[in-house]
């Protein structure tokens, strides 16, 4: 059966907001402050390799002065601090980072950007598009439907009607009469003083609405309450209209606008580099013709559940391979990350291989030729994990292979992408409560990258001494 076409709505006024408070250190050349632009550009980066959408935009907010919300109520987000000083001359280099993605830019005049997301995301999923609101505002958790969904990248939490329902305690339909009740403190919306939002969802589930908690008062419980619902009953309505989402933002864009397109490389490329960003040119520039690049990273404990996530890129295509193995230690999850990753590969190649273990990249690069020499790597019990390094050995023999160490949490993309993807499997399989002796099956998935400009050479990778290792030489105790 053919998936859905997938749309994903980027909140971007959110978005700058995390990516500013996120990644507090970052210079341009020019000492220019880039900390939001610097997170900004990564965290979408990796939004857009790792969920690959068919459609996309970022969705952007007015000031706050000029929306409806402010005209009826003008307390509405009033306050709200001024854009930070250091934020301000950002903005336009985000604008440039978008522009050079090729990625559309949408804003309504009088509307806020939860108003332009529901009426895209209502629109199209009228036309059986999956959509995904990409947010960490849970006022939007009122659009969710069986084709609309949210995704708080910060929790790697997706939302659909259960989430809803676990966190408000209603339906996507009646979380604005919760809202309604109780307000909301982070946009200055009143509600009834003196209920909060767990009492407003009790309400509503006993009375059905806000509208049926106002005539069914008398029924409340507490008599302060039911006199605030009483005297508060027509700021109560003003509070729903403030918090509910408008569908009728007239914009005239089409599905075929927000269709996902190449970066312009030439546009984007340098402006990276003048932003100090020139790391993430890697995950833009597919490898050299014939070499299978490979990324791999482990995710374990001193002895305990482990999880694996390796990236495979060759051409213009990259693959994902993760996993869980219920009993592993961290050294033993970093070799069986690079392990899967080269049985991915049916045929011989030409491959470099990318990790941030110094104990696997070591090994490779300078241990296994000892090992093998002195015949530590057959006698038994002579090695630590040296079953694992067995079968490197064997995979190793069927590839043109190099290895390459990078620095862990360094900000390198590939690496990141792969440590989530370990420390994901790990949870979900820890979650799963999987029994030791239960196989576990890899999950692979196939996705495309941009078309490929002028290839950046690898690095060289030292050879390593062809000489014969000590027993406590080899690194077996001083990396463990």
């Amino acid at each position: 059966m053919k998936a859905s076409p997938q749309l994903y709505l980027l909140d971007g006024s959110s978005y700058i907001y995390r990516a500013y408070y996120g990644f507090r250190e970052a210079e341009a050349a020019g000492a220019m402050p880039t900390n939001a632009v610097s997170g900004f550009t990564r965290m979408l980066c990796t939004l857009l390799q790792e969920h690959r959408p068919d459609y996309f935009a970022v969705v952007f907010d007015p000031p706050r002065e000029d929306t409806f919300r402010r005209e009826i109520y003008p307390a509405y987000k009033a306050h709200r601090d001024a854009m930070p000083e250091d934020l301000v001359p950002q903005i336009p280099f985000i604008r440039k980072v978008l522009d050079a993605f090729n990625i559309p830019v949408l804003e309504a005049p009088g509307f806020e950007a939860d108003d332009v997301i529901a009426t895209l995301a209502q629109r199209f999923a009228a036309e059986e598009i999956d959509v995904t609101v990409v947010t960490g505002d849970k006022d939007l958790l009122q659009i969710v439907n069986d084709r609309v969904a949210l995704l708080d990248t910060m929790k790697d939490k997706r939302s659909g009607r259960q989430e809803v329902l676990d966190r408000f305690g209603v339906t996507p339909e009646l979380v604005t009469d919760v809202l309604g009740l109780a307000g909301d403190t982070a946009d200055n919306i009143p509600g009834v003083p003196g209920i909060g939002e767990k009492t407003a969802s009790t309400l509503v589930q006993q009375f059905g609405s806000l509208e049926g908690v106002l005539q069914w008062t008398d029924l409340v419980n507490g008599k302060s309450r039911r006199e605030n619902l009483r005297r508060h009953a027509d700021q109560a309505r003003l509070s729903k209209v403030l918090a509910t989402v408008r569908y009728d933002v007239p914009l005239e864009t089409s599905l075929a606008e927000l269709q996902v397109r190449s970066p312009d490389l030439p546009a984007l490329i340098p402006l990276l580099r003048e932003l100090n960003l020139a790391a993430l040119e890697v995950a833009l520039t597919p490898p050299p013709p014939g070499l299978v690049q490979i990324y791999c990273d482990g995710s374990g404990r001193e002895s305990g559940p482990g999880g694996y996530g390796v990236i495979l890129r060759y051409g213009a295509h990259e693959k994902e391979l993760s996993g869980f193995e219920p009993v592993a230690t961290s050294q033993r999850m970093e070799l069986i990350a690079a392990i899967r990753g080269l049985e991915a590969l049916h045929t011989p190649k030409r491959v470099h291989v990318y990790s941030d273990s110094q104990y696997l990249v070591r090994g490779m690069n300078e241990w296994l030729r000892g090992w093998i020499r002195n015949g530590r790597l057959e006698t038994p019990d002579a090695l630590k994990n040296q079953d694992l390094w067995q079968q490197l050995s064997v995979l190793s023999g069927k590839h043109e292979l190099t290895w390459e160490w990078i620095p862990g949490h360094a900000g390198h993309h590939f690496n990141e992408r792969c440590d989530k993807m370990a420390k994901r499997a790990a949870e979900e399989g820890m979650r799963a409560v999987v029994p030791a002796e239960t196989p576990v099956e890899v999950v692979t998935v196939e996705k495309v990258l941009p078309p490929p400009i002028a290839p950046i050479p690898a690095a060289p990778v030292p050879a390593g001494e062809d000489r014969a290792y000590d027993a406590d030489d080899d690194g077996q105790y001083l990396l463990c």
